[in-house]
């Protein structure tokens, strides 16, 4: 029974009995798997990357340094707007030091990150992806200095078509990512008892869960139906031979539940 008292059903919650992997890191997963579990789906929780700090500071360190000459400030995810104003708090700069500076924001939740530190985004892309920024800025960057706080993985598309562009592109570490260590196990017993579908929310979810699990483990996995956020993901999930049913129409979590709800809501044939 649900709290309203209605009996849950494949109709009215089209998720419920389903067992869905969340590989998102621990801190952010919760977004994903709440969304899941309102629809019904029984939430199997096992990050498959820890977002940590850079190996040095020095690189964001001297582009912070760099403000007072910086034209846009390029934030590609929550964790960039995390670690860049934790970083900017550090080294005791206030909301000033970004006067006259752009605030390019991915998306929407990386917009609203900013407003939990004080700021807010003067520009987001219709594309929330690195390609909607690059679309977003080409036309504007000719002569002007960009600052791109990325991970330590990050693709070279921005900087290299923003330079392109006629732009100074700064680009610094400032966060990167590992497997946790007690993923492993955890991701073994829960392919052993069965899932109905594996999320990815980024590229290095999917590579470290591949490079975590054994032959046996990876066979199981790979006949699983996959959910990607968007084509960047798929790819990867594909180039591993995981299959791909259900890809967000728009690299947001709202619309990659959407996505899997409808999958599951089509009665199999």
């Amino acid at each position: 029974m649900t709290e309203s008292g209605e009996t849950p059903t494949s109709r009215t919650w089209p998720l419920h009995g389903r067992r869905i992997l969340v590989t998102r890191a621990a801190d952010q997963a919760p977004a994903l798997s709440n969304a899941l579990a309102a629809h019904g789906a029984e939430t199997v929780v096992i990050p498959t990357i820890q977002i940590v700090a850079p190996a040095s500071y020095a690189e964001l360190d001297q582009a912070i340094a760099g403000l007072d000459e910086t034209d846009y400030l390029v934030l590609t995810s929550v964790n960039a707007v995390d670690f860049f104003f934790n970083r900017l708090s550090t080294l005791g700069h206030d909301a000033a030091s970004l006067d006259g500076v752009q605030i390019v924001a991915v998306g929407p939740k990386s917009a609203d990150a900013l407003s939990v530190h004080g700021f807010q985004a003067d520009l987001v892309p219709e594309d929330y992806r690195a390609e909607g920024i690059v679309a977003l800025l080409k036309e504007r960057v000719s002569g002007k200095r960009v600052l791109y706080p990325k991970a330590a993985l990050a693709r070279e598309l921005i900087p290299a078509e923003l330079a392109k562009a006629g732009a100074e592109v700064i680009a610094p570490t400032a966060y990167a990512s590992t497997p946790p260590e007690d993923a492993q196990g955890k991701l073994d017993r829960a392919l052993a008892e069965g899932l109905d579908m594996l999320t990815f929310t980024a590229s290095s979810t999917v590579d470290n869960f591949t490079a975590l699990l054994g032959t046996d483990s990876l066979d199981l996995a790979r006949r699983v139906p996959v959910a990607s956020i968007g084509p960047l993901t798929t790819a990867t999930a594909k180039k591993h031979g995981f299959k791909v049913v259900v890809e967000a129409d728009n690299a947001t979590l709202d619309d990659m539940v959407e996505a899997i709800r409808q999958y599951f809501s089509v009665p199999a044939l």
